[in-house]
């Protein structure tokens, strides 16, 4: 019912973008994985969405990517080499991308009134919330964010510490990042769900050898 939306979102998002594509898929694969899990269903049914609304907030997380220049897209230098002037302008569409993110959702939701959309978007717009509450682009903090987008939080950024980045030519090694996340549950993270899903995560196999391949028997099958 979704798939093709889905699917045309994310190719336009690899013609702009391989890395931030392939980042989202990432992301979208251990959640699906995880919610095949008793943890898993059990999160899913307390953040009040389906198993397929989970999965498709951590492959539409950073769809706001397609609206970027392609020159900040594209940069490879690292936050602290960036003159002060290109430094504001990525903070900007940084701190901008969670509200676009809902905008693109959102849009699906106000031409179908298809109510899978409008959760999707509760959960893309608050990924980048702290539970301390010094995340953005609301500032909200502890159970003020929605459990769905404080699962994506923690998903989002294991993944992106043990992927190649532009910047980063050198994945980390995922038993250090899951140690240094779990220094900040209670602060970055949910400190219940966080632990759980860093549990899982330790434990959760390689991601797939072909991840197009994955997402494609992922749209057919569940959407």
């Amino acid at each position: 019912m979704y798939g093709n939306e889905i699917r045309q979102l994310l190719t336009d998002l690899a013609w702009v973008d391989d890395i931030s594509y392939y980042h989202s898929l990432r992301v979208g694969y251990l959640m699906s994985r995880f919610a095949e899990t008793d943890m898993g269903k059990q999160f899913v049914k307390q953040a009040w969405v389906t198993r397929n609304e989970f999965v498709a907030t951590g492959l539409l997380h950073d769809i706001a990517k397609l609206r970027w220049p392609i020159e900040i897209l594209l940069s490879d230098e690292r936050l602290k080499d960036l003159e002060r002037e290109a430094l504001l302008r990525l903070w900007g569409y940084m701190v901008e991308h969670p509200l676009v993110s809902e905008e693109i959702v959102m849009d699906y939701y106000q031409r179908t009134g298809n109510r899978f959309w409008e959760r999707i978007a509760k959960g893309v717009v608050s990924h980048h919330e702290n539970y301390s509450g010094d995340g953005y682009p609301y500032r909200l903090k502890g159970t003020e964010i929605p459990l769905l987008a404080r699962g994506v939080r923690v998903f989002d950024h294991y993944v992106r510490d043990v992927e190649v980045r532009r910047h980063k030519n050198k994945a980390q090694d995922p038993g250090t990042v899951i140690k240094e996340m779990r220094s900040i549950l209670g602060i970055h993270f949910d400190p219940y769900w966080g632990e759980k899903i860093l549990d899982y995560l330790e434990t959760t196999p390689a991601f797939p050898a072909n991840l197009d391949q994955w997402l494609d028997e992922e749209l057919k099958k569940n959407f």
